[in-house]
């Protein structure tokens, strides 16, 4: 079923989910304004789960608090200026804007988490993932297959920019959430589910819409500009609508194979949904990676990008 969900993934199928999963700044006050999501995963509450860590630290990061996700932007900022037009720059853009979004939201009261230091936990725990996996590629080793193909792609393809940020959303999303939502529990101490707050953030997703299509068109690639709210603002609301469900039922499913990660009997049926994890995001990722238009591309966008990567994001 998964398989042939895959086989079906357009471009066009591959815009709206790049453009809902991750991020940005607040839009200006006179800017596209997207819809309310349609909450439709939150009528779908957690299960118990056999084991329930908690949060045990990340990097610059001993306890949630606030100062965690300022260094989780330093991080990135300072990724994003090192690789300059390299592809891998779209996905590392998108990730610096999301955790811009979640920073501001925390601080001006509006993100309406029920454990907001949970959220902060896991956002250093994920975060750290993406290092690694950057680390690993850059130093010549072993990454799971999804990053492989992502990374790949973006050395040497002719992807545009939103199918390169559809693979470094893939990779995160679908490969590395269910292992952090693993690694620091779907419950409170106390059995309370945090479910609430998994869902809750599809709204910052929601928001985060039109300032990373605009930051990535204006930075590394004019074809952002097709389906960038303030350039086709009906595309746009159509990519968002689109996209918003979409990504929900990623992070639906990734939800649900933590809850199976932490529910595993034995070492060997965790492996088994390991294997069903990395497979599935493998598949999606060369499915995404084998739409890659127009051929030759590679070259003016990076004279595009030469011109325009210099303009600083929004902090």
């Amino acid at each position: 079923m998964m398989c042939s969900a895959v086989k079906k993934v357009s471009g066009r199928i591959a815009v709206a989910i790049a453009l809902a999963a991750c991020a940005a700044a607040a839009p200006a006050a006179d800017a596209y304004q997207p819809p309310p999501t349609i909450p439709w995963s939150s009528l779908l509450p957690g299960l118990p789960t056999r084991t329930n860590p908690q949060f045990s630290g990340a990097t610059g990061c001993a306890t949630p608090a606030p100062s965690c996700i300022d260094n989780e932007i330093a991080r990135m900022d300072a990724l994003r200026q090192q690789l300059g037009c390299d592809h891998r720059a779209v996905f590392t853009t998108t990730y610096e804007l999301l955790t811009i979004t979640f920073r501001d939201a925390l601080r001006d009261g509006t993100a309406g988490f029920q454990d907001p230091k949970w959220v902060i936990g896991e956002d250093g725990v994920f975060a750290d993932l993406y290092f690694k996996w950057f680390d690993r590629y850059q130093r010549g080793q072993a990454v799971p297959a999804a990053w492989r193909v992502a990374f790949n792609t973006a050395r040497t393809g002719d992807a545009n920019a939103i199918e390169d940020m559809l693979l470094g959303i893939n990779a995160h999303v679908q490969r590395d959430m269910p292992y952090m939502l693993a690694a620091v529990g779907l419950h409170t101490p106390g059995g309370v589910s945090h479910k609430v707050d998994h869902d809750r953030f599809n709204e910052l997703l929601n928001r985060a819409f039109q300032s990373v299509t605009d930051s990535i068109a204006q930075r590394f690639d004019p074809i952002e500009n097709l389906i960038a709210p303030s350039f086709n603002p009906v595309l746009g609301l159509v990519g968002n609508i689109s996209g918003d469900q979409l990504v929900q039922a990623w992070r639906e499913g990734v939800w649900r194979n933590a809850e199976r990660l932490l529910n595993a009997p034995t070492p060997a049926a965790r492996r088994r949904v390991e294997a069903s994890i990395e497979a599935n995001a493998a598949l999606w990722a060369h499915a995404i990676a084998a739409i890659q238009f127009p051929p030759g591309y590679r070259v003016s966008r990076d004279a595009y990008c030469a011109l325009h990567v210099t303009q600083p994001l929004p902090h």
